[in-house]
């Protein structure tokens, strides 16, 4: 298989710049993100890229970032694990479900 690509763009004076950049073989799982979560995610590591760069936060901290994202990856790729989330989410809105506090008196907690 040949090196993903990520096409990414800017406008800037009007004018929309694009451009293919090559991605890393082990951070292929972005191209399972949203285009709407892959925009969230290139702006999270952006600030916390700037904030590493300013001391404020360390390496540790990006490597739990990437290991959220990467996650959130994988549950794209799992159509059955979004049809079930999406499922839930509608029996929610619809009064379904339990309470939080019902669920932990139930399990002791």
């Amino acid at each position: 298989m040949k090196n993903p690509k990520l096409v990414v763009g800017h406008l800037m004076n009007d004018q929309l710049f694009v451009k293919s950049v090559k991605t890393s073989k082990h951070l292929d799982w972005v191209r399972q993100l949203a285009p709407e979560e892959l925009v969230e995610f290139l702006a999270e590591l952006f600030k916390l890229v700037t904030q590493i760069s300013g001391g404020k936060k360390d390496a540790e901290t990006l490597s739990v970032f990437l290991s959220e994202w990467h996650e959130t990856a994988l549950l794209n790729s799992e159509s059955e694990v979004l049809e079930d989330i999406l499922e839930a989410e509608r029996e929610l809105a619809a009064g379904g479900g339990k309470a939080w506090s019902e669920i932990k008196k139930e399990i002791g907690l």
